[in-house]
């Protein structure tokens, strides 16, 4: 599995929440797009995912 561009081991039952949980990232601060599906900030689901599986975690920047 690939998250943001580069390799990711897959673990058996891993789930949407516990990836983000290894990268120490609140789901209420992140955009999250697994293949074509997009979980905006606080509305990202726990779902399992599968080996193939691409991820793009976007966090918001502030910033003038």
């Amino acid at each position: 599995m690939q998250v943001n561009g580069q390799t990711h081991p897959h673990q058996e039952g891993l789930t949407l929440l516990g990836l983000l949980g290894e990268f120490g990232v609140s789901a209420d601060r992140v955009a999250v797009m697994v293949n074509e599906q997009i979980y905006p900030a606080g509305q990202i689901l726990d779902v399992p995912l599968q080996p193939g599986d691409v991820i793009e975690i976007v966090k918001a920047m502030q910033g003038g």
